[in-house]
């Protein structure tokens, strides 16, 4: 039984590490080809953001969207967003739609700002 969690162990290691490499990797990925547009936050609050109305990552129609939905939005393009799938590889989006994922789960500045850590807008849980 010890060998069992000794190996049980050994793995649960290499996933963390794997899943830390590729969220890194996303990250990386999005700092350079995504946050220009949707901010380094997701919410697309910056100026090139704002010039091409891009979608906060955080609204509650990307917080819905399927992730082969996202990849195909990455890849295609969509409106004034522009295609990525000759720059960036199939592996590379998987990892941006991760590290994407994690900025969903952070708080958006207006919570932070207003401390509507809910997100109800008002302040109140």
């Amino acid at each position: 039984m010890t060998i069992v969690c000794r190996i049980s162990a050994i793995l649960l290691c290499a996933f963390a590490v794997a899943s830390a490499v590729a969220e890194q990797r996303g990250a990386s990925a999005y700092k350079t080809s995504c946050a220009q547009c949707h901010g380094a936050t997701g919410e697309a609050d910056t100026p090139a953001g704002k010039t091409f109305n891009a979608r906060s990552l955080k609204s509650p129609d990307v917080l819905k969207m399927p992730d082969a939905e996202m990849l195909e939005v990455i890849k295609k393009g969509k409106g004034k967003m522009p295609a990525w799938e000759d720059i960036l590889t199939d592996s590379e989006i998987k990892s941006v739609i991760a590290y994407i994922h994690t900025l969903q789960k952070s708080k958006s500045t207006a919570e932070i700002s207003t401390g509507d850590a809910g997100g109800t807008g008002n302040g109140k849980r």
